[in-house]
């Protein structure tokens, strides 16, 4: 069995993994499509989580750019981010480990998930415009406490939560690369370790 699974090539790991995800977004969506009234907000932790089913016509999180316009703009957005995640990871694919594939397909099925809702959730074809979003967070006491710009923070949907979870991974991934590639200079030239003072030291002695 171990032997067959290393036969896979990765892509189709990787294809695999965005579809799963992709699925649950799509699945959730019209779940709560289904069984949610607009606006109505259902709790799941009081004063912090609800789930309220809501349209996007905008970019993500409630940004809006409103009209036909802007709805292709939205579209192009996911299109050209799709392709270039998905072409970057082949491209890159021989370099990648497992945990940057993971980043990468994270973003795509994020990217996938939005796309399809923007280009097909219609008026005439749906009954609705926009991409579904229903998970809603509270970060300032709750629907009885006055309005603020966390409470209620942006209502989204698994679409955006997999593409910010994405972002922030990528930032420690570079991170972490940036590290490992500091300590392999390092070991290449040691003398990248000598502190500044001693350095500065040298120059004064042989200024003398």
């Amino acid at each position: 069995m171990k032997k067959y699974l290393k036969k896979i090539h990765p892509f189709a790991y990787f294809l695999a993994g965005a579809a799963l995800l992709f699925i649950i977004d799509i699945v959730t969506k019209w779940i709560v499509q289904n069984s949610c009234k607009k606006g109505v907000l259902n709790e799941v932790i009081p004063n912090f989580w609800y789930i309220t089913l809501s349209y996007n016509t905008g970019i993500a999180f409630g940004l809006k750019i409103e009209g036909v316009w802007g709805r292709v703009l939205n579209i192009s957005i996911s299109l050209i981010m799709s392709g270039v995640i998905l072409g970057y990871w082949i491209y890159k694919r021989k370099k990648f480990n497992k945990f940057a594939s993971v980043i990468a397909m994270l973003m795509f099925a994020g990217a996938i998930g939005n796309l399809i809702d923007r280009a097909f959730y219609w008026s005439g074809t749906t009954g609705f415009d926009g991409v579904i979003d229903f998970m809603q967070f509270y970060l300032g006491g709750g629907p009885s406490k006055p309005s603020s710009f966390l409470n209620p923070f942006a209502t989204f949907n698994l679409a955006d939560a997999y593409l910010v979870i994405g972002v922030i991974l990528l930032i420690v991934y570079m991170i972490i690369d940036a590290i490992k590639h500091r300590d392999r200079s390092l070991e290449v030239d040691p003398r990248l370790k000598e502190k500044p003072q001693e350095k500065a030291g040298e120059e004064n002695e042989a200024n003398d």
